[in-house]
């Protein structure tokens, strides 16, 4: 039994938690924020107090990993989910998958859940209100050894792992000059893009209009997304460059709600249901790779990064909270050498995140390069740009009734497989070679709303 502090209590920080005390650890998170009262999912939503989650209120889309995680490791987080009035996503993900599913929730009702599970779960304890400041250490043999942390009160927390869950704000490399060790690889990408959201309730005899979601309207200038959640809730969002002079505006609930009725693909849901919430605005979008290894050899013992203290994406993808658990799951699995090996302990995580989670972080990089660029393009009037993409390829041929296709992409987009596990299928990949062959690269014309037709919404 080791003792294990969490700097972060957020929805990577408190599974992390949750994992290893059930493997006998004792384990103490910090948060900055008090946790929810018990009540009801709209109790959790609009009155659980969340600053220290500041994307909290946005459309979340939880992949089929997320809950693959929890019913491998947590089966009665589940239940409770169930319980609340979370619901399963309608995916068919095919044979092999039948246990597989995905979720359907706002964040705060999901983390509520969790929350409620942690802090009652033995040899878990949760402080808030206490500001972790920093790191505690001992020099080792070759680099510094962590020992605690260390508390804006002066209170020195000691533990033999301290795990940074402190998500896209964590101080990482501060914590780590002080005890005169340092980032192995910091890696930073902005992806100059402002994200808005808005909730809203089914009208009375209303359905979804899809449950197996996000459903999109791409543009040259803007992506707009629609995602069911829990108890009859669902989300629209929408993401313009930065460099878009009608941004500003899109805050504007009315404005909001007359493009969404104006796009096709989000027409269906915006007239099934009622606004419950103003138009939400995030900002600060990028992609971040920390990493604590270089060349087999770490740059600190008793210390490890997850989740988005780790390795975060930009929404586009909507696959953070998906990377966070099957991180904090390599972790737990791993609960073993936990204070008798730490080196080993940290070359093993660090590996299994470059090996498992790192080519979907490339692939975030590469797709949102080419993105930042052309959503600046279509804020000029460019037009949407065909490419030859064996991914996209897959969405459009289910989108003409390729059942195998859709499966595999469901599969793909869950972080249930990957696009070349997929493409080892022959008979896939030849259907997927000749629906290439019918795409020309280059301009492919205005998208579903025109340019000029949104700039006359947005007036």
């Amino acid at each position: 039994m080791a003792d294990v502090v969490v700097a972060g209590g957020g929805l990577v920080g408190q599974i992390t938690a949750l994992m290893l005390a059930r493997r006998g650890h004792r384990v103490l998170v910090f948060d900055s924020d008090a946790g929810p009262a018990d009540g009801t999912a709209e109790d959790d939503f609009f009155r659980w107090a969340r600053p220290g989650v500041p994307q909290g209120h946005h459309g979340h889309v939880w992949r089929g990993r997320v809950a693959r995680v929890l019913r491998e490791e947590v089966p009665d987080v589940l239940d409770a989910m169930f319980a609340h009035g979370i619901a399963k996503a309608g995916f068919d993900f095919g044979d092999a998958f039948e246990d597989d599913f995905a979720l359907m929730s706002r964040r705060p009702v999901f983390e509520a859940v969790i929350r409620r599970v942690v802090r009652k779960e033995p040899g878990v304890e949760i402080r808030t209100g206490d500001r972790v400041v920093g790191l505690t250490a001992v020099s080792g043999k070759v680099v510094p050894r962590v020992t605690g942390l260390r508390l804006d009160s002066g209170e020195q927390v000691p533990a033999d792992l301290v795990i940074d869950a402190c998500g896209r704000r964590s101080t990482a490399p501060k914590w780590l000059g002080e005890i005169d060790s340092g980032l192995a690889m910091n890696h930073y990408q902005p992806c100059d893009l402002h994200y808005f959201a808005r909730h809203y309730r089914l009208r009375p005899g209303a359905k979804f209009p899809n449950t197996t979601f996000p459903d999109g309207a791409f543009t040259p200038y803007g992506i707009f997304l629609a995602m069911a959640q829990d108890n009859g809730t669902f989300c629209l969002a929408g993401g313009l460059s930065k460099a878009d002079p009608l941004r500003p505006g899109f805050r504007d609930p009315r404005t909001f709600d007359r493009v969404m009725a104006a796009l096709p693909g989000m027409q269906t849901w915006a007239a099934v249901g009622d606004p419950i919430t103003d138009v939400r605005l995030m900002g600060g979008l990028a992609n971040r790779r920390r990493s604590l290894i270089t060349k087999d050899r770490t740059v600190v013992e008793g210390y490890v990064l997850v989740g988005d203290a780790s390795l975060y994406t930009n929404a586009t993808f909507g696959q953070g909270v998906a990377l966070g658990f099957w991180q904090a799951q390599a972790l737990a699995h791993r609960a073993d050498l936990i204070g008798r090996a730490d080196a080993a302990l940290l070359r093993g995580l660090e590996t299994w995140t470059d090996q498992t989670v790192g080519p979907r972080y490339e692939a975030q990089v590469r797709v949102d390069e080419a993105m930042i660029k052309g959503l600046r393009d279509g804020v000029a009037g460019g037009p949407m740009m065909g490419r030859k993409d064996p991914g996209a390829a897959l969405p459009a041929m289910a989108a003409q009734g390729d059942v195998e296709a859709e499966a595999a992409f469901y599969r793909i987009d869950n972080l249930l497989t990957e696009l070349g596990d997929e493409l080892a299928h022959d008979a896939l990949r030849l259907r997927v070679e000749a629906f290439l062959d019918t795409i020309e690269e280059g301009p492919a014309g205005p998208g579903p709303l025109s340019r000029a037709k949104f700039e006359a919404l947005m007036r």
